[in-house]
C-alpha cells in the first residue's frame, strides 16, 4: 500500500511541475514599491533543460521578493 502512495505522489508531483514549466516560458516582472525601481527575471536559454531553466528564474523572483520586490506580470 505504501508503494502506492508513494507513487501516487510521484505522479501528482510530476504533473504540477510539467504544468508550472508549461506556464514558465516567459520572463517575470518585479516592482519594488518604495523605489519603483522595475528588475526582471527570465527563464535562461542556455540551460540545458526546462527544469534547470525554471529553477534559476524562481531562485531570481525570491531573491528579488525577499528584497520588498513584488510581481507585476507573469
Amino acid at each position: 500500500m505504501r508503494a502506492r502512495h508513494t507513487y501516487a505522489i510521484s505522479v501528482l508531483a510530476m504533473s504540477g511541475a510539467v504544468a508550472v514549466l508549461a506556464g514558465c516560458t516567459g520572463p517575470v516582472i518585479l516592482r519594488h514599491p518604495e523605489t519603483g525601481k522595475t528588475v526582471q527575471c527570465s527563464p535562461d536559454d542556455t540551460d540545458q533543460s526546462a527544469e534547470v531553466a525554471y529553477q534559476r528564474q524562481r531562485d531570481c523572483i525570491e531573491d528579488y521578493q525577499r528584497q520588498g520586490y513584488r510581481r507585476v506580470s507573469h
